[in-house]
């Protein structure tokens, strides 16, 4: 399910992952999902940078009006290394994964409405849209409970132990992560998130008993599925179409 951000099989380089991170932000904006508030982020391979959305300002507003050169570089003690503006507050979000997870290379942050619903209710997000629970996952998603500011590394650092081994968690009150190998997985598995967070909201309100898929189903739907390419090519285009 995982793609590269450049075409083939050439090296991502930082010029790419600015590019995915800037698209990443007016992707979540577009679908809801993320407003001044919020960040992606990616890891520039075999260092220690990483492109990330800058702290939201005066001058820095909107992730859809942000673009590749907007992007700031910091290391993994979270300081800047290059740009204009600064990291966001909870950059720690970022680094403190990145530094224990050596196979996430994007991390994506967000308020997300349903799914941050979902975890303040701390009930189940369950696995039963087919392409959703693919993406996402069908075990219990983890939860920091802590609804304040990760401002500093020690939260950081809890909030990775939280997260564990899981590709998705909450942060309880606050928002939601999502992790992956490329910046394009984790944005689409965001969305991915709060579809079925949304569909499990209906269902608790219809009073109503899912069916769950059953992990080995799951794993069927992880094989069968078509390559993270074509939704991110999609909601790219529904971004232009909304020009």
């Amino acid at each position: 399910m995982e793609t590269q951000a450049a075409s083939g099989t050439e090296q991502v380089t930082e010029a790419d992952l600015r590019v995915d991170v800037a698209d990443s932000g007016r992707v979540l904006y577009q679908q809801g999902l993320m407003d001044y508030l919020g960040h992606c982020s990616a890891r520039v391979p075999g260092t220690d940078r990483i492109v990330v959305k800058p702290k939201h300002s005066p001058r820095t507003r909107g992730t859809h009006k942000l673009g590749p050169a907007d992007m700031v570089v910091v290391d993994l003690d979270g300081r800047l290394v290059e740009g204009e503006e600064r990291p966001p507050a909870e950059v720690y979000i970022h680094t403190e994964i990145y530094r224990v997870r050596p196979d996430v290379q994007a991390i994506v942050h967000t308020h997300q409405p349903a799914a941050t619903l979902m975890g303040v209710m701390s009930a189940d997000i369950l696995p039963i849209l087919h392409v959703q629970a693919a993406m996402v996952g069908g075990g219990p998603i983890p939860v920091f409970a802590n609804p304040m500011l990760v401002s500093d590394p020690e939260r950081g650092r809890e909030l990775a132990a939280a997260v564990g081994s899981a590709d998705v968690a909450h942060l309880q009150g606050h928002g939601i992560v999502s992790l992956a190998t490329d910046v394009r997985t984790a944005t689409v598995r965001a969305v991915m998130l709060e579809h079925l967070a949304v569909a499990n909201l209906q269902v608790l309100q219809a009073g109503g008993k899912p069916r769950v898929i059953p992990a080995d189903e799951i794993e069927d739907l992880r094989r069968e599925m078509a390559p993270v390419a074509g939704r991110w090519a999609y909601y790219l285009q529904v971004l232009e179409d909304a020009r």
